[in-house]
C-alpha cells in the first residue's frame, strides 16, 4: 500500500483488514495532511489504534478516542531489590496486598482521596457539567481497568522502576463521548472545535494528576519520603507521556495520537508490553517523516472476549510465575497472549523512532 500522505513503520500486509479499513478512509478526508502507523497499530474506533494523523483546519475527538490522556508514569528509583525489602516473595506479597487497599482498580472504582479539580466545559453545556462533576471526584486516585496497570519492576541491574499506566477514566470517556456526538471533524476556528480543545486539555490535566497520585502511593510503601517524591517527580526525573491526545500548531496543523506517543528529539517515554513482560525506557528521536512519534506498546491480537477463551486461569499461572498479581478468571482478557510479540515492535522503531535504553521487568502487578 503506497500513498503519498501514509507513513507506514511496518508493512501493510502485516496489518489486521479492519485497521487497514480504517486508514484507507482516513486517508480519503481532504483535511488530512500526513498519517503514520505505529508497529504496534490494531482496530480501534475510528482511527486506529497506533494511528498518527495530521491535519489541517479541524480537530477530531474521535482521533483521540474515549480515554482521553490516558498515558504512563514512570520512576526509576535508583534503590535495588535489596534495599527496597523485595528480595523475598512473602515482601512481594505483602506490598502487593497494601497496593490494591490504596488504588482502587476495576470498573467503577472510586477514591476519597479529595481534589481541587473542578470541570466547566469550555463548551457551556450544564448537562455535561454535571455528568462529568461527580466523577472528578470519586475517580480520582483510581486505576480503572482494561490494560491500566501499576507495576513494580527490576532492570538487569536490580534497580527498581515504578510505572502507571492510566487514563481520565469515566471522566474522559463522558467529555469525548459528548463531543463525538457534535460531529468527527470540528473546525478548529468554531466555538466548538475551541471549546473540544480546551476540554480536552483539561481532561489530559486530570489524568496526568491521577496517574502521579497512584505513583505517590506506591512511592510511600516503598518507604520513600515526600521530599524523595518531589525530587522524583521533577520534570527532567519523572517520565512521563500521554497517548490519546491532539497538539495544535501553527497554522491550523492539528496532531491527533491515538495510542501512540510523542518521539520528539532527547524525549523520554515508556513502551508496554504485556503484565508478564513488563515495559521499556526509550528517547525519541525527532524522525518528523513519522510525525515524531513511537508506539506506545506491543498492541493487542486478539479481542477480549477471544482471549478468554484462549487459555485457562492454570495456563496464566504458569505464564505469570515469580510475578504477585492477579490471575483470576477475569483478568484472562489481559493474558499475555493477548497482545503482539514485544520484539519486532521494538525493532520496528529502535534507531529510527526511538533509542531503547532499559527494560524493567515486573515483579509486582496490580490490575483492575
Amino acid at each position: 500500500m503506497e500513498h503519498p500522505k501514509l507513513r507506514l513503520t511496518i508493512p501493510w500486509i502485516s496489518l489486521e483488514l479492519p485497521a487497514q479499513e480504517q486508514i484507507c478512509r482516513i486517508l480519503e478526508l481532504n483535511e488530512l495532511v500526513a498519517l503514520a502507523i505505529m508497529p504496534d497499530a490494531h482496530y480501534g474506533y475510528d482511527l486506529c489504534i497506533g494511528g498518527v494523523a495530521l491535519t489541517t483546519g479541524v480537530i477530531s475527538p474521535s482521533f483521540v478516542g474515549y480515554d482521553i490522556g490516558c498515558g504512563m508514569c514512570h520512576v526509576n528509583t535508583s534503590l535495588s531489590v535489596r534495599e527496597l525489602g523485595l528480595e523475598k516473595q512473602k515482601d512481594r506479597e505483602k506490598l502487593f496486598k497494601k497496593l490494591a487497599g490504596v488504588v482502587p482498580s476495576g470498573v467503577g472504582g472510586t477514591n476519597d482521596v479529595g481534589t481541587d479539580f473542578i470541570f466547566r466545559s469550555a463548551s457551556g453545556n450544564s448537562d455535561l457539567d454535571k455528568q462529568v462533576r461527580p466523577n472528578v471526584i470519586k475517580q480520582m486516585c483510581t486505576l480503572g481497568s482494561g490494560n491500566h496497570f501499576l507495576e513494580i519492576g527490576e532492570n538487569s541491574s536490580h534497580i527498581i522502576g515504578v510505572t502507571v499506566h492510566s487514563g481520565s477514566r469515566r471522566v474522559g470517556y463522558d467529555i469525548a463521548a459528548w463531543y463525538m456526538a457534535q460531529g468527527r471533524l470540528l473546525p478548529l476556528d468554531s466555538d466548538l472545535g475551541q471549546a473540544y480543545l480546551s476540554d480536552m486539555l483539561w481532561a489530559q490535566d486530570f489524568a496526568l494528576e491521577n496517574r502521579r497520585l497512584m505513583l505517590k502511593e506506591a512511592l510511600y510503601l516503598l518507604g520513600f519520603s515526600d521530599d524523595d517524591i518531589e525530587s522524583f517527580f521533577a520534570p527532567t526525573v519523572l517520565i512521563n507521556e500521554s497517548h490519546n491526545h491532539a497538539v495544535p500548531y501553527a497554522d491550523g496543523l492539528m496532531l491527533h495520537r491515538k495510542g501512540a506517543t510523542a518521539a520528539e528529539e532527547g524525549q523520554m517515554g515508556v513502551i508496554s508490553s504485556n503484565q508478564r513482560d513488563g515495559v521499556w525506557i526509550t528517547r525519541g528521536l525527532g524522525n518528523k517523516e513519522f510525525l515524531s512519534s513511537a508506539s506506545h506498546g506491543a498492541g493487542r491480537v486478539m479481542s477480549r472476549k477471544a482471549a478468554s477463551k484462549k487459555g485457562s486461569v492454570s495456563d496464566l499461572e504458569k505464564l505469570m510465575r515469580g510475578i504477585v498479581c492477579r490471575t483470576d478468571k477475569e483478568i484472562l482478557d489481559e493474558a499475555p497472549w493477548a497482545y503482539k510479540k514485544i520484539e519486532p515492535v521494538l525493532a520496528a522503531q529502535d534507531g529510527l523512532l526511538v533509542d531503547v535504553l532499559d527494560h524493567f521487568k515486573p515483579i509486582i502487578v496490580l490490575k483492575g
